[in-house]
C-alpha cells in the first residue's frame, strides 16, 4: 500500500513538473499550433486561399518570435525541462530567434519569386513542412538526450527530403532519393553509435553526472568508435566533409526559398549539437582538437576548391556552404569563451549572407530562366542595384571588409590564434594557415558572379521585367545588416557576451 502510494507521488509530482515545463516550450506549441491551423485551413477553402496560408504563416512566425523574446529576458540559467530531456538557455533562445527570421525570410523570397509563389500558397504542404522543419531545429537546439537529439534530427531529415522532392521534375525526384538515402544510411549509423553510448554510460542524458563519469572508465577504442558514428549523423546534417555529397544537387534541383532554409536552419541546429557533444564528452582518450581541426581543413579545402569549378550559381553555394561549415567548426575548435562567441557571431552573419545571396540568386533566376553562370553575363548593366546588392553579399561571403563577414572571419581567427598561443597543439595553426588560404581561394568564385555581371556583355537580348526597384528595396533589407553589423559590431558582441555557454550538470 505504502509502495502504492509513493508511485502516485511520484507519477503527480512528474505530471505537474511536466505541465509547468510546457510553458517554457510556448513558442514550440505555436510552430505545432500553426502547423494545425494551415492544415485545417487548406482542408476548409478550396480556391482563393494564398493569402489565408500567407497570413496564418506570418502570423504564427510572429506570434513565435515575440514569445522568444520574451524567453530571451525571463531566462539568464540553463534550466533542465521535461526530466532532462531538453535543456532551455540563451543559446537555444537565441538560435531559435535566428531560425524564426529565416524562416519569414524565406517566406518573403517564395512571395518574391514570381510563379513559383503559386507552388507555396496553393496548399499548405509545402507550408506545413517548412514549419516541421522549424520545429525540429528548435528542438535540436533544447535536446540534451540522445533520444531526443535523434528524434528531432529525423524531424528536420524527413522534412527535408520531402521538401526537396515535393515540387514536380526529374532531377528534383533525383536528388530527393539521393538525399533520403545518403541521410537514412547517417542515421542508421548514428543510431548505432548512440545506442553504444547508452550501453557503456546506461543513460541518454549527456548532461547526467552519471554520464561524465561512465564515459571516463570506457576504453579508448570502442569510445572512439562510437563518437565516429554518432558525429557522423551530426556532420550530415551540418553538410561537412566527408557527409558532403548530397548538398550540390539537392541545391541546384530545390527550389531556391527551400535551398534557403536547408542551407541554414539544420547547419546551425547541428552545430550547437555537435558543440554539446564535443564539450559534454570531455575526456583525454579523444583528441577532439585533432578530429574537428581535420574535419575543418577538409570541409574548407573540399569546399573551396570544388567551388572553383562550377558552372552553376547554387552548385557554388552549395559548395561554398561546405566551405563554411568548416570555418563553423572552427569555432567549436577553439574551446574558449571567445572560441564560442566568434562561432555564433560568425554563424548569425552566415544566416543573413546565405538568405540575402538566395533572394538575389532567385531574382538573377526569375530573369534568366536558369542560374547558370554564363546567362548572367552583363545583367549587371539592366539591373544595377540588384547587381550592386549581389557584389556586396559575395564580398561578404568571402570575409573583406566593408562587411559583417569580415568580422565573423576576424572573430573566429581571433579565437583560433589565442587558443594555439594557451594551448600550443600543432594542429591548430595547421587550421589557422589552411583557413587563411582558403579565404583567398574562396575570393576567386565569389567574385566570379559580380565579375560576369558588370563585365560581360549578355550573349542574347533578354526581356527583362520592371521588378527592380521593388525588388532592391527588399534584397536591401536583407543586405543592409552586412553593412550595420561591420561598423556596428560591437552591439551584436554585447549580445553574444550575454550568453552563457556553460553547459548544465547537476
Amino acid at each position: 500500500m505504502l509502495i502504492s502510494q509513493l508511485q502516485h507521488s511520484g507519477l503527480k509530482e512528474k505530471l505537474a513538473s511536466t505541465s509547468q515545463d510546457l510553458w517554457a516550450l510556448l513558442p514550440e506549441i505555436v510552430i505545432v499550433s500553426t502547423i494545425i491551423l494551415l492544415v485545417v485551413f487548406d482542408l476548409i477553402f478550396k480556391k482563393n486561399k494564398s493569402i489565408g496560408l500567407a497570413a496564418i504563416a506570418f502570423a504564427g512566425l510572429a506570434y513565435c518570435f515575440v514569445l522568444t523574446i520574451q524567453q530571451w529576458h525571463s531566462v539568464e540559467s540553463s534550466k533542465a525541462l521535461m526530466s532532462g530531456l531538453l535543456n532551455l538557455n540563451r543559446l537555444s533562445i537565441f538560435l531559435k530567434g535566428g531560425f524564426i527570421i529565416g524562416l519569414t525570410m524565406a517566406l518573403i523570397t517564395a512571395i518574391r519569386s514570381g510563379d513559383l509563389q503559386k507552388d507555396f500558397f496553393k496548399s499548405s504542404e509545402i507550408l506545413v513542412m517548412l514549419f516541421g522543419l522549424l520545429l525540429g531545429a528548435s528542438f535540436m537546439t533544447l535536446s540534451s538526450n540522445l533520444l531526443m537529439i535523434y528524434i528531432s534530427i529525423e524531424v528536420v531529415s524527413i522534412c527535408s527530403y520531402i521538401l526537396t522532392g515535393l515540387t514536380k521534375g526529374r532531377k528534383k525526384a533525383e536528388a530527393a532519393m539521393k538525399y533520403l538515402i545518403y541521410g537514412a544510411v547517417a542515421s542508421a549509423i548514428m543510431l548505432y553509435g548512440m545506442s553504444w553510448l547508452y550501453g557503456f554510460t546506461g543513460t541518454l542524458n549527456l548532461t547526467d553526472q552519471s554520464f561524465a563519469i561512465a564515459i571516463t572508465q570506457i576504453p579508448q577504442l570502442p569510445l572512439s568508435i562510437a563518437c565516429v558514428m554518432v558525429m557522423g549523423g551530426f556532420l550530415f546534417k551540418l553538410g561537412a566533409f566527408p557527409l558532403h555529397i548530397w548538398s550540390p544537387d539537392v541545391y541546384e534541383a530545390t527550389p531556391t526559398p527551400i535551398v534557403a532554409v536547408f542551407s541554414v536552419l539544420p547547419k546551425l541546429a547541428a552545430l550547437v549539437i555537435i558543440f554539446k557533444f564535443v564539450n559534454l564528452i570531455n575526456t583525454p582518450l579523444i583528441d577532439w582538437e585533432l578530429w574537428i581541426g581535420i574535419l575543418a581543413i577538409a570541409s574548407m579545402t573540399v569546399g573551396n576548391f570544388s567551388a572553383l569549378w562550377q558552372k552553376d550559381i547554387k552548385r557554388m553555394l552549395a559548395y561554398s556552404s561546405i566551405a563554411h561549415a568548416g570555418f563553423l567548426l572552427v569555432g567549436i575548435l577553439a574551446f574558449s569563451s571567445s572560441g564560442n562567441q566568434a562561432m555564433l557571431f560568425y554563424g548569425s552573419v552566415y544566416l543573413m549572407m546565405n538568405f540575402g545571396a538566395f533572394y538575389l540568386v532567385q531574382i538573377l533566376e526569375r530573369q534568366t530562366g536558369d542560374t547558370s553562370f554564363q546567362s548572367m553575363k552583363g545583367l549587371g548593366i539592366k539591373l544595377p542595384l540588384i547587381a550592386s546588392l549581389v557584389l556586396v553579399v559575395m564580398i561578404a561571403l568571402t570575409g573583406l571588409p566593408p562587411t559583417a563577414g569580415f568580422n565573423g572571419k576576424l572573430y573566429i581567427f581571433s579565437a583560433l590564434w589565442e587558443s594555439y598561443q594557451a594551448d600550443g597543439h600543432d594542429i591548430l595553426i595547421w587550421v589557422f594557415v589552411f583557413g587563411l588560404l582558403n579565404t583567398v581561394v574562396a575570393l576567386f568564385y565569389y567574385l566570379k558572379l559580380p565579375y560576369l555581371l558588370f563585365f560581360k556583355t549578355p550573349q542574347s537580348e533578354i526581356s527583362l521585367d520592371n521588378k527592380e526597384i521593388s525588388d532592391a528595396l527588399v534584397g536591401t533589407l536583407f543586405v543592409l545588416p552586412l553593412l550595420l553589423l561591420f561598423f556596428r559590431s560591437d552591439w551584436f558582441v554585447g549580445l553574444m557576451n550575454s550568453i552563457n555557454f556553460e553547459l548544465w550538470i547537476p
